[in-house]
């Protein structure tokens, strides 16, 4: 009995030293994250789900988000992810772009080309003006960690339609 009362209190104390312990503040979301939250949130084509997800901070601007030239006209796009910080990971993908405006014009501003919105744990591959979102396909038995597949679609930038269009879908095997 003694050494299940010495357990008892040992377990209380371990908890209320988890409880008492300071826990490490999220950093504070960059000037970009910032200001492409507040794009999305007054997008009237961000969906529902995703609008949700950021004004209840479930759901943040990745900072891995950025910068890069994938509609091939020597200007730079944004490229703007939106995760989860739990098990759900990238759910949404959009590509901002002053693409087919006037260069240095004072009515020059990011307009959202291209967005994806219903995504589940999503990676993003670049290659020139084509990406590549590769999602989990799941088998019975596989852990959440490890997939036997993905999902890979393929889009390629459609200068004249101003957004990307699919040119792929299959599925490959997952490799670490």
């Amino acid at each position: 009995m003694r050494l299940r009362a010495a357990l008892l209190t040992l377990t209380a104390a371990a908890s209320a030293a988890a409880l008492a312990a300071p826990t490490e503040a999220p950093a504070a979301p960059s000037q970009s994250q910032q200001v492409f939250t507040r794009s999305l949130l007054d997008d009237p084509g961000t969906s529902a789900g995703i609008k949700r997800l950021l004004t209840k901070k479930i759901g943040i601007v990745d900072p891995r988000s950025g910068f890069l030239d994938v509609t091939g006209d020597g200007r730079q796009d944004a490229l703007v992810l939106v995760t989860t910080n739990g098990a759900a990971g990238t759910v949404a993908l959009y590509v901002f772009s002053t693409h087919g405006q006037p260069a240095g014009g004072s009515d020059t501003k990011l307009k959202v080309l291209f967005r994806l919105q219903s995504l589940y744990r999503a990676t993003l591959r670049i290659n020139g003006t084509a990406l590549s979102v590769l999602e989990p396909v799941w088998a019975a038995g596989d852990d959440l960690c490890c997939p036997a597949k993905l999902r890979e679609r393929d889009y390629r930038f459609d200068a004249k339609a101003l957004t990307f269009r699919r040119t792929a879908d299959h599925v490959v095997p997952f490799t670490r």
